[in-house]
């Protein structure tokens, strides 16, 4: 698996698009006003929250908008590296950095920086130069599939033989149980929601989107259209039954998958869910526009099929940069007691 590919210098993700954060605030911005342990903070582009570390001391973050932090369970925000323009021109991050830190009480959160890019770079050096101690947790993968330095064709040769099949091969036998058809559901966006809750319910105990989440993530869908970008609900139909939905959005070239559902166990030997991903697949590798398929973070139920599939990869951290000596004191006794054991 090569090596993963970002262009920082674009600087417009999905999750730093004006879109995301229209939709963040239309659906938090209330709850962030509401809550006595929640403070909006406009100028730094940020809000505070309080929570109880081990359930004893009150610690307050820093956390930029458009993320989840502690008592605000928004949707994961992912290759953070720079904050949302508040005007026309987006500052650096050292410059967001720096209006931010008169605003950081005990630490500042920086969820899913991609480790050892230039934004964890200029962050380690922020940290340093300000004598702030910089801890990194949570670390993850987030995989992709390069959909432009080669064919579809040549993608599938390289694939595992059962990923190939799971992915490709079985189209003929499900193509013998009935008719199929991927279609976008657009714009029927409250029928996708319904028919992705539904799944999740099923597969999992809980619905995928709950209030306010699933405020936001109308917002989100119908301010991308409006923006130019592409919403892809896409639907996996047998004969006149839905067995899977994937949540495919478009945005400056990279398609990104933010959520899917399935039916389990409906076709013998068939894999519902990775069958469909193989269509999306395909379907990123016939647009020129496209770069790349982003399965993002995360893995799966069962096996983590993203790292099977995957031509590209990198590593997400949590950052904190904990300006409290006392905090950071805490920090440093937790990490010892769990050394020793391990």
């Amino acid at each position: 698996m090569t090596t993963f590919f970002y262009p920082e210098q674009a600087h417009t993700t999905l999750f730093q698009s004006p879109a995301w954060h229209q939709a963040w605030h239309h659906s938090w911005r209330p709850i962030l006003e509401q809550d006595p342990q929640l403070n909006a903070i406009s100028v730094a582009g940020a809000y505070q929250t309080w929570a109880s570390l081990k359930g004893i001391i009150p610690v307050c973050s820093l956390v930029p908008f458009g993320c989840q932090g502690p008592r605000l369970g928004s949707m994961r925000s992912e290759y953070w590296h720079q904050v949302a323009a508040i005007d026309s021109r987006p500052p650096s991050i050292e410059g967001w950095l720096q209006r931010a830190l008169p605003f950081v009480k005990h630490q500042l959160l920086l969820p899913d920086v991609q480790f050892n890019s230039a934004s964890h770079e200029a962050i380690r050096r922020f940290a340093a130069a300000h004598k702030l101690t910089l801890l990194e947790r949570n670390e993850s993968f987030a995989y992709a599939v390069d959909c432009q330095s080669q064919s579809f064709t040549t993608y599938l040769a390289q694939l595992g033989s059962s990923s190939r099949l799971k992915l490709f091969n079985r189209r003929k036998r499900l193509a013998q149980v009935g008719r199929v058809r991927v279609v976008n559901r657009w714009p029927d966006i409250t029928g996708f929601i319904e028919q992705i809750n539904g799944f999740h319910q099923s597969r999992w105990g809980r619905p995928c989107f709950t209030p306010p989440n699933r405020i936001f993530i109308e917002q989100l869908l119908t301010q991308l259209v409006a923006d130019g970008h592409r919403v892809d609900l896409s639907t996996l139909i047998v004969d006149e039954q839905v067995v899977s939905v994937l949540l495919d959005l478009t945005v400056n070239k990279r398609t990104y998958n933010l959520q899917g559902g399935f039916l389990e166990s409906r076709f013998n030997g068939i894999s519902l869910g990775t069958l469909h991903f193989g269509y999306q697949i395909e379907k990123a590798f016939l647009d020129p526009d496209v770069l790349a398929y982003d399965f993002m973070a995360g893995d799966g139920k069962n096996t983590n099929y993203k790292e099977k599939l995957a031509t590209l990869k990198t590593q997400l951290v949590d950052l904190a940069l904990v300006k409290s000596r006392w905090l950071a004191a805490c920090y440093r006794l937790n990490a010892q007691k769990n050394r020793l054991l391990d």
